[in-house]
C-alpha cells in the first residue's frame, strides 16, 4: 500500500507517524481503510483511469502514486474517504461511550459529553468535504447528460390549439392562450 495516501490520512485525521509513540492507528489498520475506501471512491466517481482493488492483499492496480500511472484525484479522494471512515469511527465508538457516567465513591452521577463536536467533525471534516468534491466532480466529469428541446415555451401551452382556425379568441399565437 501507498505510503503517500497513508502520509495524507495520517495528516487528515490528525494522527502521528508511526516513529511517533503517540500515533492511534498502527499503519495495518490504515492501509486496511485505504484499501476499503478506494473501493468505494471507484464506485462513487467517474474515473478516467480503472483500478482493481484487492481488500484482502491490500493492493490498487494500477498504482495511483507511480511514475507513469499517478492520479492525483483518485489519490485525493481516497485519502479523504479513508478519513472519513476514521472519523466515523471514533464517532461510532464515542456515541457508545457517551452519556450517563458514574462513579461508586463519593457517589458520582454524570450525564453529559461532547459528541456535538464529533457530529461537527463528520459533518465539515473529510465526511463533509468528500461529499462535497464527489458532487463536484461528477457535475464537471458528467458523461451522461441528456436534454429535451422544444419549440414551446411557457406555461401556456395548449396543443389542442396548434392550428391557426383551432384558436380561440383569448390566444395571442399559435397554441399558446392568455
Amino acid at each position: 500500500m501507498s505510503a503517500e495516501i497513508r502520509t495524507i490520512v495520517r495528516a487528515l485525521i490528525n494522527d502521528p507517524a508511526p516513529p511517533d509513540a503517540n500515533n492511534v492507528y498502527s499503519d495495518t489498520k490504515i492501509n486496511d481503510l485505504i484499501s476499503v475506501a478506494a473501493r468505494y471512491v471507484v464506485i462513487d466517481l467517474n474515473l478516467d483511469q480503472e483500478y482493481k482493488i484487492d481488500v484482502v492483499t491490500n493492493t490498487i492496480t494500477p498504482d495511483p502514486t507511480g511514475v507513469n500511472t499517478r492520479d492525483e484525484t483518485f489519490i485525493s479522494f481516497v485519502a479523504l474517504r479513508a478519513s472519513c471512515f476514521l472519523d466515523q469511527s471514533t464517532y461510532r465508538t464515542r456515541a457508545a461511550t457517551e452519556g450517563i457516567k458514574a462513579g461508586l465513591g463519593p457517589a458520582q452521577l454524570n450525564v453529559s459529553g461532547n459528541l456535538s463536536g464529533y457530529k461537527n467533525i463528520i459533518d465539515i471534516g473529510p465526511c463533509g468535504v468528500y461529499e462535497y468534491l464527489k458532487q463536484q466532480h461528477n457535475i464537471g466529469n458528467a458523461t451522461a447528460i441528456s436534454a429535451v428541446l422544444s419549440p414551446f415555451a411557457g406555461n401556456n401551452f395548449d396543443p389542442r390549439f396548434l392550428f391557426v382556425a383551432d384558436l380561440p379568441a383569448r390566444s395571442t399565437r399559435d397554441g399558446f392562450y392568455t
